[in-house]
């Protein structure tokens, strides 16, 4: 039969006191690394907040690359197409061609409430 841990610790002498107050400070030194490692200037905290970071700017900068695209695409469609220039002028500016009638259609007027 085997001899518990304790039993084995038991037999073992106690260590002096320097080394106690050694074997203390290794285990406080340790705690403060490990304590700097995570919330430290540079530690894990910081990294993974830069992280985010960084992710938030990889999405920033894919929607500006894809509205320079659509810009792209626009001043390319002005330069050469002339049917989307025309469309442009229609919508925005109205104009129409010369011979062409204009129908416009007004939405109904609201109906009058008769006072009580």
């Amino acid at each position: 039969m085997r001899p518990s841990v304790k039993k084995m610790m038991a037999l073992l002498p106690s260590p002096p006191w320097k080394y106690k107050g050694t074997l203390l400070a290794c285990v406080v030194t340790l705690v403060l690394f490990a304590f700097a490692a995570v919330y430290g200037g540079h530690g894990l905290v910081h990294l993974l907040r830069l992280r985010s970071e960084q992710r938030q700017l990889e999405h920033v900068a894919f929607q500006l690359q894809q509205r320079n695209e659509q810009l792209r695409e626009r001043v390319r469609l002005l330069q050469a197409d002339d049917r989307y220039i025309e469309k442009l002028a229609r919508e925005r500016l109205g104009l129409v061609k010369k011979g062409e009638i204009i129908y416009r259609i007004l939405p109904p007027a609201p109906a009058a409430v008769p006072p009580r």
